[in-house]
Order: structure tokens, then sequence, then C-alpha cells
């Protein structure tokens, strides 16, 4: 029988990893507050996996579009795309660097719920005045390499909990003037590279648990069920920023963080 556990932190997972209102602080939180035992690192992997291919089918012509110019550019060092992938791959790396610090050294140090709180606060606020005054003009297609460089620093503050992965590189975006669709379609994109990696580093745990339980059903059923509510939110904040501002999201985090701040000292 699944854990009702499982299913929540499924469920968690999927709703926050591309929203602006960071996963891995929902994922802190909530079982602090139910005095669950930290979930195994096969729900990790799983969630991830879920969260990954809904990202990958939502975006899929995007993907196809880039792998087919890769593929020009192998073969005739040419690119309709202005060379896309390349500017991605510069956006990633830095995160890259700083998590393999951070997940290696640092990962304990990061689990405090007073800075969860006051970041979902301060990064919220960013988001909202940068999201305000933004021209919004560009388009993610059009994206600079000063642009890649720029948002990949942005996405480096995504390891403090409660910042967002998607919240930090959509003000990142914000700020450079992509418009609010663009900036949310490149932040995905940029998740791909990013949740893989995050796989790769616990893979050796993942195989070392397995040796000692392994339970397929939970898997499967984390990897469902973060998939379907990844998709749903994806779709749900596409539509919502073609007609609106990110607000919705900076007031849940305002909220957020002072509900935790009311929690830890009263």
């Amino acid at each position: 029988m699944v854990q009702l556990q499982i299913i929540i932190l499924g469920m968690i997972q999927g709703i926050t990893e591309f929203l602006p209102i960071s996963s891995s602080a929902h994922l802190i939180i909530v079982p602090q507050i139910f005095n669950w035992p930290d979930q195994k690192i096969h729900h990790d992997v799983a969630v991830h996996v879920g969260t990954l291919g809904a990202v990958i089918f939502y975006l899929r012509n995007d993907i196809i579009n880039l792998l087919k110019d890769i593929g020009l550019s192998i073969s005739q060092q040419k690119s309709r795309q202005e060379f896309l992938y390349i500017k991605i791959i510069i956006s990633t790396m830095p995160a890259i660097v700083v998590g393999f610090v951070v997940y290696n050294y640092l990962i304990d140090y990061f689990r405090n719920m007073q800075l969860i709180a006051y970041s979902c606060i301060i990064f919220g606020l960013v988001l909202f005045a940068v999201d305000k005054y933004s021209q919004s003009k560009k388009i993610w297609l059009k994206i600079t390499f000063k642009d890649a460089i720029v948002i990949g620093i942005f996405q480096c503050f995504a390891f403090i909990p409660g910042a967002s992965r998607a919240g930090v590189t959509i003000t990142g975006s914000r700020l450079l003037g992509f418009n609010r669709e663009s900036a949310a379609i490149y932040s995905m994109l940029l998740s791909i590279p990013i949740i893989f990696a995050s796989l790769v580093l616990v893979l050796p745990d993942f195989f070392e648990e397995s040796k000692n339980n392994f339970n397929l059903i939970e898997i499967l059923v984390s990897s469902l069920i973060s998939f379907i509510t990844a998709f749903l939110s994806i779709k749900f904040m596409i539509a919502l920023v073609k007609r609106s501002t990110f607000s919705l999201f900076v007031i849940y985090r305002v909220m957020l963080g002072t509900v935790i701040l009311i929690w830890i000292y009263i």
C-alpha cells in the first residue's frame, strides 16, 4: 500500500517545481509540520523523473527543434536558432558548479526554516518589483550570450531554500526585458539539465539504498503523480502569465513566509 506521505509529497513536488514559489521550501516545510520522517532517496528520484517527463512533454516541440539545430550545427556548422542550445548550456553551467558544491558540502546548513521564510518574502518582493517595471519586449528565442550569462548567475540563487529556481530565473529574464511567457518558458527549459544533473548526483545513493529497500509501486505512483501535477501546473502558469502578472505567486510567497515566521516565533 502506498503511504499518504508519498502521495502528498509527489503532488507538492509536481505543483511547485515550475512555479516561482520554491519546491524545495515546501518539501522541507510540509514534513516538519506533520512530523514525517525524511522521504527516501527512491522518492526523490521518482518525483524528479516525473517532473522531468512533464516539462519535456510540454516543451516537446521546442526540444525537437533544439535537437534538430544541434544536428545541423554538427553536420553543417550552421544554426537556424542562433546557437540557442549553446546559450542554454551557458545559463546552466554556473548552477551545475554551485550545485555540486552545495550538495556535497553545504546541504545540511540550508534546511533552516527562518532562512526559507525570509527567502520566500525577499525574493518574492524582488520578483514583484522586476516584473512590474520590466519593458517586456524580448522573446526567449532571441536570447543573447550576455543574457544567458546573466540568467545563469541568477539561477545560482536557487540553492537558497525559499528563493525558487523558477523564481530567480524568471526574475533574471524579466530584468533583461523578456516578456512573461518567454521568461517562464526559458526557465522551464533550464530546468531540464538542472533536474537531470540532480538525478545524476543522487544516483550513487539511489543504487546503494536499492540493495536494502526497493518499492517499485511507490516509485511508479510518485512519478505518475508528480508528472500529472507538474504538467497541470505548467499549463496553469502559462495561461496565467499570458493575461496577467506574477503577482499571484508573489502574494502567496509573502503569505507563506509570514506564516512560517509566526509559527517559529509564537
